[in-house]
């Protein structure tokens, strides 16, 4: 995938050399901005990424040498498997580095009671990688682990979604299923072929599910690879659910549950053997929890037992493009409560003595676990969307724009203007200087709740347009046809456009900001604000870089938001999705230019101060809701990290400033 920074950097220099001919000097100077700004962080990427394909190369040799000398060095092996998990960086990178797949495909399979049971080797071939975008030749593979809500989910896809799932309970069914080719001669995906189109489905299905990880992989094929669903729930609990569904167990018998974990019988470690194919007699090692871990960051899409909500909701609904059907809107809430319910409270003292040394017999599996609540945070924002969502998605938001005028449509009278307000990005100035330079009516809840009261000192009209219900019930009130206010204020490009009527269109401007600036200046604005509902305390004891770096890190927010893909991971067609909105719906100011902006604005809709000298002194003398903070150096480990978690906002940015050079 081309770089798009790189691809503007190219487009800036040949804007450069049109622009020198031109008279206007706000023109050059944008142009001059922009060239400056992409040429430091093109350098500063360039040479990051130089330096880690070095380092990368120099770690993965030395480590298969150390490896294949039987090394104890346990330091070089950890660099070695961790390495072996990244993707081939470029064609030549192909040569000296080795990918998590074929390692794996390198080592040796292994005998379990007399039979050759696929080893990593095999399993991790026929799984694809969780982060490429699902095909309807793939197979969901829902990994049923005992005592996981894994049932839950099975129920889910069955009842709520309308699926046929084929479910392998012991490995005879799954090896007579093997020898008769099972899925190549009988799946049929979901939606290319949903079952209310057979009159009778007969042996057809839409995904596996056993809790034989090894023996189910045999299944698949090099025509229909697997997708693995897993729920993950606490190795503690997991041991002590076990026990007590035991036949003649006393529950709450914590003693006798110590004394089976203790015993020679118990079946340590449980998710790690089963992933890395370990023999309950052979004892768990760092190998092979390196092993398993590799498995579970690369091939499996994540569910957590303890917040079902988010695990449907967040995640194998968006991988899979699956939905209620119209018959059985609720059902999933009714199964998620139930499978709550199901999940015993707990006999143990978390952190007491009982509850630590089933912690400890179980360290892998512990460490595991951590892994894939991690894994799990990530995939929220990094899950690809599937094709079916993703259609849905830009149809939405083509329909919302459509409210919008474009802005090279004629003016017409009953046009308003529409402010998309994007957090930190000088936002709060505009909106004041609107009301009290040039006494235009703007919406803002300044008092719960939101109705139609007007503020006529303040040139306030009192509604919410901060969320989707507030925008529903904005609309409910007709309140663009009302002629009560000038200009309407959301932080919600895709929701806030839909306030407008085909009576009274939408003409949108907005200011964007430097991501990198934007993001710190959030961060450290969170900090501090304790009157914001999104005030985070926390954010005190960790740093910016931290803040970026954290799992779940809401990233490429502009893009997000242009595009209605909130959660999962983007691509290179939601930027010109994005740039395309932008370009075709949006006035373009830039908030380090705020008064080349305002006089762009009142060119634009015919603004002009009530008083002069008003708009310069909001923008210079008293900007509003400033917040001082330490400035993040350029090019710096900071800026990149922040830069490369935002790249899709940093190329929408710069393409920005060509349009703003270009008007």
């Amino acid at each position: 995938m081309s770089n798009p920074i790189r691809r503007v950097r190219k487009n800036a220099g040949i804007f450069f050399l049109s622009a020198v001919s031109l008279t206007s000097a706000s023109l050059l100077f944008c142009i001059f901005f922009q060239s400056f700004e992409i040429s430091l962080i093109s350098s500063s990427k360039n040479n990051h990424h130089h330096d880690v394909y070095q380092k990368s190369s120099t770690i993965v040799s030395d480590s298969i040498s150390e490896f294949d000398a039987s090394s104890s060095n346990q330091h070089h092996q950890e660099y070695r498997h961790r390495q072996l998990l990244e993707e081939r960086m470029s064609s030549a990178a192909t040569k000296t580095t080795t990918t998590a797949d074929e390692y794996l495909l390198q080592q040796p399979q292994q005998q379990h009671h007399g039979q050759s049971i696929p080893g990593p080797a095999t399993v991790i071939n026929m799984f694809r990688r969780a982060k490429e975008i699902v095909q309807e030749s793939d197979v969901p593979f829902l990994l049923q682990v005992p005592h996981t809500s894994s049932e839950t989910i099975y129920n889910i896809m069955t009842q709520c979604y309308g699926l046929v799932g084929k479910q392998y309970d012991s490995t005879s069914e799954l090896e007579r299923a093997r020898r008769t080719n099972v899925v190549d001669s009988y799946y049929v995906s979901s939606h290319d072929r949903p079952a209310k189109m057979f009159q009778n489905f007969g042996e057809r299905f839409h995904f596996l599910a056993t809790p034989h990880y090894q023996e189910g992989a045999a299944l698949l094929t090099l025509k229909h690879k697997g997708r693995v669903i897993l729920m993950l729930r606490h190795p503690v609990d997991i041991a002590e659910s076990m026990y007590f569904t035991r036949p003649g167990t006393i529950p709450g018998d914590v003693d006798g549950l110590v004394r089976h974990v203790n015993s020679t019988d118990y079946y340590d470690n449980s998710m790690t053997r089963m992933l890395a194919n370990i023999p309950k007699h052979v004892e768990v090692t760092e190998e092979h929890f390196r092993e398993a871990r590799m498995i579970l960051e690369n091939k499996f899409l994540i569910g957590m037992a303890a917040d079902m909500t988010e695990t449907i909701h967040k995640r194998l609904k968006l991988y899979f493009g699956w939905k209620e059907l119209p018959e059985k809107q609720g059902c999933e809430m009714d199964y998620i409560k139930k499978g709550a319910m199901s999940l015993p409270a707990s006999s143990l003292e978390e952190g007491g003595h009982e509850w630590r040394g089933i912690r400890l017999r179980n360290r892998f599996d512990m460490k595991l676990y951590a892994q894939g609540m991690a894994v799990f945070g990530n995939q929220k924002m990094r899950v690809p969307i599937h094709s079916v969502v993703r259609k849905e998605e830009k149809e939405v938001a083509e329909k919302a724009f459509a409210h919008l005028r474009n802005t090279k449509d004629e003016m017409d009278s009953s046009d308003l203007p529409f402010f998309w307000h994007i957090p930190k990005a000088s936002g709060t100035t505009v909106k004041e200087t609107l009301s009290n330079c040039y006494a235009l009516v703007r919406t803002e809840m300044i008092k719960p709740p939101s109705d139609l009261r007007l503020n006529k000192k303040r040139h306030i009209l009192n509604i919410d347009l901060s969320t989707p219900t507030a925008v529903a019930a904005a609309k409910e009130l007709q309140v663009a046809d009302r002629g009560l206010a000038d200009v309407f204020v959301s932080q919600l490009s895709l929701e806030g456009s839909t306030v407008f009527t085909t009576y009274h269109m939408g003409r949108a401007f907005t200011i964007m900001r430097h991501p990198v600036k934007l993001a710190a200046s959030l961060f450290y604005y969170r900090r501090i604000a304790t009157w914001e509902p999104t005030y985070r305390p926390e954010y005190k004891d960790i740093t910016l870089k931290d803040y970026v770096e954290k799992d779940g890190y809401y990233d490429n927010w502009m893009v997000r938001m242009l595009t209605n893909a909130k959660l999962g991971g983007l691509n290179e067609g939601h930027l010109e999705f994005a740039k395309t909105i932008l370009k075709d719906k949006f006035i373009i100011g830039i908030s380090d230019h705020m008064d080349e902006t305002f006089r762009h604005l009142e060119l634009y809709y015919g603004w002009a101060e009530e008083k002069e000298g008003c708009v310069e002194f909001h923008l210079h003398s008293a900007p509003s809701n400033k917040n001082k903070y330490p400035v993040t150096e350029r090019g710096g480990p900071t800026w990149s990290v922040i830069a490369d978690k935002n790249k899709f906002d940093m190329a929408l940015y710069y393409y920005a400033l060509e349009l703003c050079e270009f008007r």
